[in-house]
């Protein structure tokens, strides 16, 4: 019988799944790299970092930041990083993880929850737009670091 996935608060020891969960997004990010980047946010209460657990097996992972903003009424809720294993996509972890990260938001007084995805990434932006999200706007960029 199957373990449930359920969906917990990532604490400092979990760098290294952490770490492990990014290599499904394409990055290689070592275990000090992804504890320095968690040293860089600023509270618990504004940078949310959520597991998916498949008993002790970390199977999905979400970054949540909160984000008060000038020219909004309220804080957004931004989803900055979502990514589930191969092997346990399509099991409704990803959907899970998205709803855990509308709670929160709602929570806390925002008024929107957005993200950002590759444009290559064309399943999961229909699978975004099947779970309520629009596309509102282009995001561009620019390096300042070389």
């Amino acid at each position: 019988m199957k373990s449930p996935v359920i969906l917990r608060r990532a604490e400092r020891p979990d760098a290294a799944a952490i770490a492990q969960m990014m290599t499904h997004l394409g990055l290689d990010h070592s275990v000090p790299e992804i504890e320095r980047r968690w040293a860089m946010t600023s509270s618990p209460e504004q940078d949310h970092v959520i597991l998916a657990m498949n008993g002790a097996h970390p199977c999905g992972l979400m970054t949540l930041h909160i984000a008060p903003l000038l020219f909004y009424p309220a804080p957004i809720a931004r989803i900055t990083t979502l990514v589930v294993e191969p092997a346990h996509r399509r099991r409704g972890i990803a959907r899970s993880l998205i709803s855990e990260a509308r709670q929160i938001g709602q929570d806390l007084g925002c008024d929107r929850l957005e993200l950002t995805t590759n444009m290559d990434r064309v399943d999961a932006q229909a699978f975004y737009h099947a779970m309520g999200f629009r596309t509102a706007g282009q995001r561009l960029c620019c390096q300042l670091v070389t």
